[in-house]
């Protein structure tokens, strides 16, 4: 993968930028919304939205894997406003259109909601969240069990069940009449991505901010964007490991030269195919997607332990770069779709 013309000049600067920002980061002393707004400022936010427009989904994905290289709580934040743009985006008609001028300049954030609609449409379990008619609004009830980018005035989007084999897909505020968000647990890592359960009580929706009500096709257009940046947030952070531990394979170290050259050519592969199914991801099958993005979770865990192995004592004290790789490595197999849900859809393709 690499980027356009139009990207590329940015990017360093901008990399340079949330590098130097990350251990505040990590630590919890800010958030990621400054690094959104500053990709909003290049006109970075939206690349490739909706599908691969304009054949730009290839730079989406380097984006958010050079930021993940360097902090992983400002890619993922990243990926979650990177999919809100997508969904608005694939819904034209939908009045909520409205908010995107200012979702793309990153003035407003947008929050994913969407894992329970990937885990309805596989059938591992409904939508939690009911819904109602009344009049020309939906009404609903129910837990958002997890989501992020929980910043006040977050553009939130999520499925909502309406009863039987009826699902829709809404938009809503975190400041909507009903949303309570809840206070955020301490996270081994990503703590700076306001991330959270929340609670919604009668919340109102109106006719203009459903997305739509057709879910499994929603799923469909949505699905190969979504885990091809979920795969580049592995692979960006897998690649920063593999670099860090290149120059300690010296003296006693020398015994894991195999296995970092066996890690570099599987993320030299990964890599390949992520980048081919980013420049045609309408063509990629369900399964090779899922394949791919269990790939990039269980490379960046074993690439983030080598890294550790090779510094020691130095990876383990909290506040280094070794160390917050590690601990931020480990949050993918939770990711939603987890390493579970991966490997159990994986199996009816078997």
């Amino acid at each position: 993968m690499s980027t356009g013309q139009a990207v590329a000049p940015a990017l360093e600067t901008l990399r340079e930028e949330i590098a130097a920002a990350a251990p505040r980061v990590d630590r919890g002393e800010c958030d990621t919304r400054s690094a959104l707004r500053r990709l909003g400022e290049h006109d970075l936010l939206a690349l490739g939205a909706p599908g691969n427009r304009d054949g730009r989904l290839p730079e989406a994905a380097h984006l958010v894997e050079q930021i993940a290289a360097c902090c992983l709580s400002s890619a993922f934040s990243l990926w979650a406003h990177r999919m809100t743009i997508e969904y608005l985006q694939l819904a034209p008609h939908s009045q909520a259109g409205a908010l995107l001028p200012e979702l793309r300049a990153g003035r407003l954030i947008g929050c994913t909601a969407m894992a329970p609609a990937l885990r309805d449409v596989s059938g591992v379990e409904e939508v939690p969240v009911r819904a109602r008619r009344d009049g020309g609004e939906l009404v609903l009830d129910g837990p958002i069990r997890w989501a992020s980018n929980l910043f006040p005035e977050a553009v939130i989007v999520l499925p909502v069940h309406l009863g039987g084999r009826d699902r829709a897909v809404v938009c809503l505020r975190a400041t909507d009449e009903g949303v309570r968000i809840h206070q955020p647990p301490r996270l081994l890592a990503l703590g700076a991505t306001a991330s959270s359960s929340v609670t919604l009580t009668g919340v109102r929706v109106p006719r203009g901010n459903v997305l739509s009500e057709d879910l499994p096709g929603f799923v469909a257009a949505f699905r190969p964007t979504f885990l091809v940046l979920q795969t580049a947030l592995c692979t960006g952070l897998a690649g920063a490991s593999l670099e860090a531990a290149q120059s300690r394979l010296t003296g006693l170290n020398a015994v894991f030269a195999d296995e970092a050259a066996t890690l570099r050519a599987r993320l030299e592969e990964l890599r390949r195919r992520l980048g081919a199914h980013a420049a045609d991801p309408a063509a990629a099958a369900v399964a090779d997607l899922l394949r791919m993005r269990l790939e990039g979770a269980r490379l960046a865990g074993e690439a983030a332990r080598l890294e550790a192995a090779l510094h020691g004592g130095a990876g383990y004290a909290v506040g280094t770069p070794t160390n917050r790789r590690l601990r931020e490595a480990a949050f993918f197999p939770a990711q939603s779709p987890t390493e579970g849900q991966l490997r159990w859809e994986l199996s009816k393709y078997a």
